[in-house]
Order: structure tokens, then C-alpha cells, then sequence
């Protein structure tokens, strides 16, 4: 496996383990915040692979997963349509004026545990796509 589609995995990966943390810690804002973050990077990974081009430079993870669907890749439909909910975590978990006040009172467990939750079951869909073209 190509090393720049590790390093990917593996930031990913570490995002994932901050999201837990901060569940744990209850700092859901940041659990968000690390959810969306693992499925941007391992979306990107995935470009490496599937569509053997370098990811466009966006923080929408949908845009990124609507380039990887027009090259073949396809997540569950549940999963593709829960996939915009972290859309929204890019901004309002880091900035006071996207949140409409603090970050921290922007988001709540429920979301932060949904969060989490998508971006669990789509870096498993994704490590195994990866895989199997590996």
C-alpha cells in the first residue's frame, strides 16, 4: 500500500481515537469536530485508490464522497445519507461566530454520539474498499 494512503488511514484513525476521548470527557463539540475530521482523511485516502488521483482540497465530506460514488465507490444508503450530518462540524464545533456563540454549547451528547457512530461505519466501509484494491 501506497505510503501517502497510510498516513491518511492512520491520521483518520488517530482523529478517531481523539473522538472517542472526548466522548468519554464529554466534550462533545470536539468529539464532532474529530468524527468529521476522521471521515475527511479517510475519504481522502480512499481518492488515492478509487479514483488514482490526489483529493480535491474540501472540507465537505460530501463533496468528497460524491467524486469517490461517480468512480464507483458506494456506501449504504443509511450511511450515504447520514453522511452530511458532519458536514456542519467542520465550522461550528471550532468557530464562536459559526456556532452562533461558544463551540462547546453548540453540540450535545445525542450528536456527539451519532457523530462518532457515522464516523466509525465509514472508515470500516472505506479500510475495507482500500483493502480489497490492495
Amino acid at each position: 500500500m501506497r505510503e501517502n494512503i497510510i498516513l491518511w488511514i492512520n491520521a483518520a484513525e488517530e482523529d478517531l481515537f481523539d473522538a472517542d476521548l472526548a466522548l468519554k470527557n464529554r466534550r462533545w463539540f470536539r468529539a464532532a469536530f474529530y468524527a468529521q475530521q476522521a471521515v475527511e482523511k479517510v475519504l481522502k485516502a480512499l481518492y488515492f485508490v478509487v479514483a488514482r488521483q490526489p483529493p480535491p482540497y474540501t472540507r465537505r465530506v460530501t463533496v468528497l464522497y460524491k467524486g469517490l460514488r461517480d468512480k464507483g465507490f458506494m456506501l449504504s444508503k443509511e450511511l450515504e445519507e447520514q453522511l452530511s450530518i458532519l458536514n456542519k462540524y467542520y465550522t461550528i464545533t471550532r468557530y464562536p461566530d459559526a456556532a452562533n456563540g461558544l463551540p462547546s454549547e453548540a453540540v450535545d451528547g445525542k450528536e456527539a454520539k451519532r457523530a462518532v457512530n457515522i464516523a466509525k461505519r465509514v472508515i470500516e466501509a472505506v479500510k475495507n474498499e482500500i483493502y480489497k484494491h490492495t
